[in-house]
């Protein structure tokens, strides 16, 4: 008769492969009768289906279950499933458990059974109230799910269930909902709690918090600081920004040699971002900088140690497709002579001719971020792609970034006819271009990975050019054609270059290559759009690479069509924002010091304009106003200008907010006539003041009918519910930007006032899935009864 089942042990698929594999085959090793292991495969790699087969069939357990999962539901209804088939009266469903003793586990089972509690917490202390645990998911102060463990006698069935809307802590969160109504222990581990165990929830999974805690039995007090947590929009994302300011300081301090100050920021950086390949070059730097040699050395084994097993991973799971496609292929062949057969007979007069093609290693992965309306754009990128290179050696990567089209659909067409290979990666918010490449750099199995827009078309010979390149020097880190429009000098189409290949300092995001084993990626804090590829250059140059062009190839660039669409060129701001972050990052420490020579206006221009003009740095700012003297103000008015000096003194006076003096000079310019880039300034200046008369002065003074202008016209009406203008104008520029998120958030705010709630919130939600960034997701969506 067989023991009864004590413990039972969920392991998913969802762990990290070293953490599942090492999991996997500690627990199916186990001698008690009293552990049954459930596993559910939630649709992994074939490398990991084929461990999990091989592990369990070396295993002696008769206890072990196998579920598998034809796509991925994630972990939450995956451990939801694991429960209802599991017979222990413990529940154990761990993601890592480093040096997993076996005795200690029979041991805290035996503690577990003679002192019943709702759960047991390893080694962790819970907080006390909701705000507390929101805060603590956020700074990685919460179990992870290896060091939770459920009673199942005690928890009701009604309790007992893992919440399907989080990406991590699904333990916490339970823990969070049974802690004020049941008891819980707090007891020493069966195996050894990681440095880096703890997990940093993310913004979403902080939100779900509050949502619990707003379900939850709490006074009124409490939930009113929950209410008022939940409308704060930012104050997920307010510690990445924090992280990602570490992340730029602590590049300032290495370069200026303070290696200390380095390594602490970039310590905090990595609490929460441990993989970032950026920030580990940096602390390494630091180390070597610090003499502290052995830790750089171990952490550059480590960095070596996780690469070598990927690749290895990467090798064998090639390896399984070529069995897998082989067998399919003899499968085929089989019935082939099956078919050649029965055509000979002299019943069948049909002819059977079917070509098998060889199948080949994949040797360039091909990334296409699109988004928006852009499946028109990527339908003509891909025609051309198509010719351009192997089928059987390439494979296709599209990040869908919630296009609003029929994207989906066609990327779904495309999936059921294998076309090149494709995968796609769909994400359900725009995550900027960075994140999207970085995510399919991720994905790309190929030597070669070739990025693109979904607006390029490339020449017939242009992939195999690009790798061609590459084979000239090791030192290439990136290689790309010329373009027919294009900022980049270097990959102008004019002059005619002599050299067919030469190096350069920057090249255009839109068509690039590089090798897989790179190990630089693009700076995700750059969002939607704008100089993430200048900076993803420099880094790569920081490492030692270099930039090439092949000039023996072009591709066509349909230059703006998505950022058109999208109207991001209406927002310069973001640009602006982007440009700072750039520079301040490559180029710190740049003394703010007037000069003391020339007149004011002189002066001024010598200083130059801050990075972003509507959000001065406070050094320049009070330098600007330090200078400004009452005997500077009073020259400033007395004395007569120049057409050039007036808009430098102008546009100083509006960047330092100077709106006294300002406004006095401002007079000055009905004699003159301002280009579009001040009357640009002035505008959003006036606009962020809700001063619109002086908005409305200025498009005035424009001569042509400017986009950006006509979008702040809209805006203007908008605010004053001047519907019958706002409405006509507002399908006007939707017709011209039909994926624009701020024309979407505008419509929103329309149906809001015309008590529309339906439409409203649909408009809120398009604005926020294609610019999460600028767009919160609209809590009114959410019904929470207060």
């Amino acid at each position: 008769m067989k023991d009864t089942v004590r413990l039972s042990i969920i392991l998913t698929t969802h762990a990290k492969e070293q953490h599942f594999n090492e999991l996997l085959s500690d627990v199916l090793q186990f001698k008690s009768g009293n552990y049954e292991v459930i596993i559910i495969n939630d649709a992994s790699d074939v490398v990991t289906s084929k461990f999990i087969e091989r592990e369990i069939s070396k295993s002696d357990n008769d206890r072990v279950y196998l579920f598998e999962h034809s796509r991925s539901r994630g972990r939450g209804i995956s451990l939801n499933e694991a429960i209802l088939q599991a017979e222990g009266s413990i529940i154990w469903a761990p993601l890592r458990a480093d040096k997993l003793n076996e005795g200690l586990l029979a041991e805290a089972v035996n503690r577990f059974v003679s002192e019943p509690a709702a759960f047991w917490v390893l080694d962790y202390n819970l907080p006390d109230d909701g705000l507390k645990w929101v805060d603590a998911s956020g700074e990685g102060d919460l179990p992870d799910d290896s060091c939770l463990v459920w009673n199942k006698n005690i928890v009701t069935p009604n309790q007992l269930f893992f919440n399907p809307f989080m990406d991590q802590l699904h333990g916490a969160e339970l823990a969070f909902r049974l802690k004020n109504e049941n008891r819980w222990i707090k007891t020493d581990p069966f195996f050894v709690i990681s440095e880096d165990q703890s997990i940093f929830a993310g913004p979403n999974d902080q939100k779900e918090f509050l949502y619990s805690g707003l379900r939850m039995n709490v006074n009124q007090m409490q939930r009113q600081e929950l209410v008022e947590k939940l409308g704060d929009a930012d104050f997920a994302t307010k510690k990445i920004e924090s992280d990602n300011q570490n992340l730029v300081e602590s590049r300032h301090y290495l370069q200026k040699g303070d290696a200390n100050k380095s390594l602490e920021l970039i310590n905090q950086f990595l609490k929460r971002n441990p993989s970032n390949q950026e920030a580990l070059r940096i602390k390494i730097t630091s180390l070597e900088k610090l003499r502290r040699h052995v830790e750089a050395a171990e952490l550059k084994h480590n960095i070596f140690k996780e690469q070598k097993a990927e690749k290895a991973k990467e090798a064998e799971e090639a390896k399984e497709t070529e069995k897998a496609k082989e067998a399919e292929v003899a499968k085929e062949t089989e019935v082939t002579n099956e078919k050649d057969e029965v055509a000979m007979s002299p019943e069948v007069n049909e002819e059977v001719n079917e070509e098998v093609k060889p199948s080949g290693e994949i040797e360039l992965s091909v990334v296409i971020p699109t988004t928006g309306h852009g499946k028109v754009l990527l339908e003509q990128t891909l025609l051309k792609l198509d010719e351009a290179v192997e089928s059987s050696t390439t494979e296709l990567i599209i990040v869908d970034n919630a296009s609003i089209d029929d994207t989906f659909d066609y990327l779904e067409q495309l999936t059921k006819k294998s076309f090149l290979n494709i995968k796609v990666i769909v994400n359900q918010i725009n995550k900027g271009f960075a994140a999207s490449v970085n995510q399919g750099i991720g994905l790309a199995k190929g030597k070669y990975v070739m990025v693109m827009h979904n607006d390029v078309l490339v020449d017939r010979d242009c992939p195999a050019q690009l790798i061609k390149t590459f084979k000239k020097s090791e030192e290439f880190a990136i290689t790309a054609p010329l373009v027919d429009k294009t900022e980049h000098k270097a990959q102008q189409l004019e002059p005619v270059k002599e050299e067919k290949i030469f190096t350069t300092e920057s090249v255009d995001s839109c068509c690039f290559m590089i090798r897989n084993t790179l190990l630089v990626r693009m700076d995700e804090g750059y969002q939607t759009c704008y100089f993430e590829m200048n900076d993803f250059c420099n880094q790569v140059q920081e490492q030692g690479g270099t930039l090439a062009v092949c000039a023996n190839t072009q591709v066509n660039h349909q230059q703006g069509s998505s950022i058109k669409s999208l109207a991001f060129h209406l927002n310069p701001e973001a640009k602006w924002k982007n440009r700072a972050r750039f520079l301040k990052k490559w180029s710190p420490g740049k003394e703010r010091k007037l000069s003391t020579e020339g007149n004011h206006a002189m002066r001024f221009q010598k200083l130059g304009a801050p990075y972003n003009p509507m959000e001065p740095d406070e050094e320049w700012v009070n330098t600007i106003k330090k200078y400004l003297t009452n005997e500077v103000r009073t020259e400033i008015l007395r004395n007569k200008w120049t057409e050039e000096e007036l808009y430098t003194i102008v546009l100083t006076l509006l960047i330092a907010d100077e709106r006294e003096l300002l406004r006095t000079m401002e007079d000055r310019l009905l004699q003159v006539k301002p280009d579009n880039e001040l009357l640009t300034l002035f505008i959003l200046y006036y606009y962020n003041k809700n001063i619109f008369s002086r908005c409305r002065h200025y498009i005035q003074m424009a001569d042509d009918s400017n986009p950006l202008f006509e979008l702040f016209k809209l805006k203007m009406m908008v605010t004053d519910k001047d519907f019958d203008k706002a409405i006509p104008l507002l399908n006007q520029l939707l017709e011209r930007h039909p994926s624009s998120p701020e024309l979407f958030f505008l419509a929103a705010e329309v149906y809001k006032e015309n008590n529309e709630e339906g439409e409203a919130k649909s408009f809120y939600a398009m604005a926020n899935q294609l610019d999460p960034f600028r767009y919160r997701a609209d809590e009114a969506a959410f019904d929470i009864n207060i």
